[in-house]
């Protein structure tokens, strides 16, 4: 035998010979905490788990429904001012040719953008 085995032999019996001498109370109180280290690992039903997926799937739903709407109603926003804007330029006393003149249209946007 190899000096690891030969400590573990003696240290098994020593241990052994030591619970015989523990009082009952200190005894009862290993036992049950063998036992409650022993029910931890067995698996939990299914149902031990609904509450924390209730609770995931209610997060998720509330930041699903706020982020919709947020947006949603931002592209409704958008959507108005774009009309707004195209109306505008509708009811405007400008010639339709300043209108069909899509590169100066474009320029102007960029100077308007880029100025303020």
């Amino acid at each position: 035998m190899n000096k690891p085995e030969e400590f573990e032999i003696k240290a098994k019996s020593l241990l052994n010979e030591s619970l015989d001498d523990l009082e009952p109370a200190i005894t009862r109180r290993l036992q049950q905490a063998r036992y409650a280290a022993l029910e931890k690992d067995k698996p939990r039903p299914i149902r031990a788990f609904y509450p924390q997926a209730i609770s995931a799937m209610f997060a998720v739903t509330i930041i699903s429904a706020s982020l919709y709407f947020y947006y949603d109603s931002n592209a409704l926003n958008n959507t108005e001012l774009a009309m707004e804007a195209d109306i505008e330029m509708l009811m405007a006393n400008e010639s339709l040719d300043l209108i069909e003149d899509f590169e100066f249209m474009q320029w102007l946007a960029e100077s308007e953008e880029h100025a303020g």
